[in-house]
Formats: C-alpha cells, structure tokens, sequence
C-alpha cells in the first residue's frame, strides 16, 4: 500500500486487514514514520513560531524526535510483550500498530496546526511589549493550548492502536492488557523524553536554546513528586 498514512484517515479497516495479512512491509512502516515526522515538525514549528526563527527550527526537530523517538525506543518492548500475551504479531506489525497510532496523531496535529498558530500569533505579546504579568498570562494560556492540542492527538492515536490491536491479535491475547503495557511505556519514555528535550514552546524570559543546562540533572518524574505535587496541597 502506497498511500498508508492516507488510508489510515479513509479506511482503517483496509488498513487492518492489510496488516493481519502480513501486507504492511517495512517501506510502508517507512512511510508512516516519515509522515509522522513530517507532521510533528509542521506542529513544532508553530509552537515555537512565536518566541523566534531559531527556536522554530529547534521545535521542528524536537517534536519528531520526541514522537517517532519514543515509539522506535520502546518498539523491542512492546513486540517482548506482545509474544509473552500470545498476540501473534510480528515485530514489523509491531512497529507498524505503533507508527499507526501515530500517523492518526499526525493527523491531528496538522488539522490542529491553524489554530494553535493564530493563538501563538494574536496571544502572546512581544517582551517589552506589555506588563511582565500579561506576558506570562499569555504564555500559560498558550502553553494550555498545545498541551490540550497533544492531547487530543494523543488520545485519537490511543483509541486508532486500541482498535487496531482487537482487529490484529489472536483471541487467546487479552488487547487491553497489551494497551495498558504499551501505553504505559510509552508514557514512561515520552514523558522523559520531552523533559531531556525541553523547551518546545519556550519561555519568553530565557535565553533561547536546543536544551536545557539542566536536562540530564534530574528527570521528569522528580520534578513532577518533588515540585508540582507538593505544590498543589500547600
């Protein structure tokens, strides 16, 4: 099929028949990667179109990373745990539910794309443009803005791999048991992932950099029990 990513929007269950039939080679995993890519760039690139030019090129190459990144590292995961459920998938159906998700996530992405650059163009006054309290309203309600915007996304390319595995797997393989493991590894690396990763979005009083200096000094998951959750019952 040449046209994967495109089918995946028209006719799922084309899609899902070709992969049980073992019709989905590595070109056409290939394929959804790439446009998977593409699309994250696209996507990357408006969240930063507001801070500055190299900022914008930062992003289009972060998103990627961070989505194809995140399922190509825990690809070997999920085919282990996919053989020890008795899926009967192989590695490339493996990899290709996951790029499958992903290219619907794309998807969304780019319908999402308009919108979340007219906010990043009307919304966020320049620096020294207006009251320091202004800009930062501004910037949270930007930021809200895409983190609904992937979440969105997310949740369309959870519900596309949970429908896909139940049309793939054999019937002795619980689906929503192997979800719950790829989703939860998914989450663990993706989170950590975009932490290494940051800033996408960009904070308007910081310097602008590919990342942070403090990337590899601590990791998501202490920032999260360490700061946001103690903060949240003072």
């Amino acid at each position: 099929m040449n046209k994967l990513p495109l089918t995946l929007l028209l006719d799922r269950e084309a899609f899902w028949k070709t992969l049980r039939g073992g019709g989905v080679g590595w070109a056409g995993v290939a394929r959804m990667a790439g446009f998977v890519v593409a699309a994250c760039a696209v996507y990357g690139a408006v969240m930063a179109g507001w801070r500055s030019p190299l900022l914008v090129l930062y992003a289009a190459v972060k998103l990627p990373l961070l989505f194809a990144g995140s399922t190509a590292l825990v690809a070997l995961f999920n085919w282990m745990v996919a053989a020890a459920l008795g899926s009967g998938l192989s590695f490339r159906q493996t990899l290709a539910l996951a790029f499958a998700a992903m290219t619907i996530a794309g998807w969304i992405l780019l319908a999402l794309a308009p919108v979340a650059l007219f906010f990043a163009l009307t919304g966020v006054p320049k620096t020294g443009a207006a009251p320091d309290n202004v800009i930062i309203y501004a910037y949270n309600m930007m930021l809200m803005t895409h983190v609904v915007a992937l979440a969105i996304a997310g949740v369309a390319g959870n519900a596309i791999l949970y429908r896909g595995l139940r049309s793939t797997v054999r019937p002795n393989c619980s689906p929503i048991c192997l979800f719950a493991a790829w989703v939860a590894a998914f989450a663990i690396i993706s989170c950590q992932l975009s932490w290494i990763l940051r800033p996408f979005v960009g904070s308007p009083f910081l310097e602008v950099a590919f990342y942070r200096e403090d990337a590899f000094r601590s990791n998501f998951f202490e920032m999260v029990f360490t700061k946001i959750i103690p903060a949240l019952f003072k």
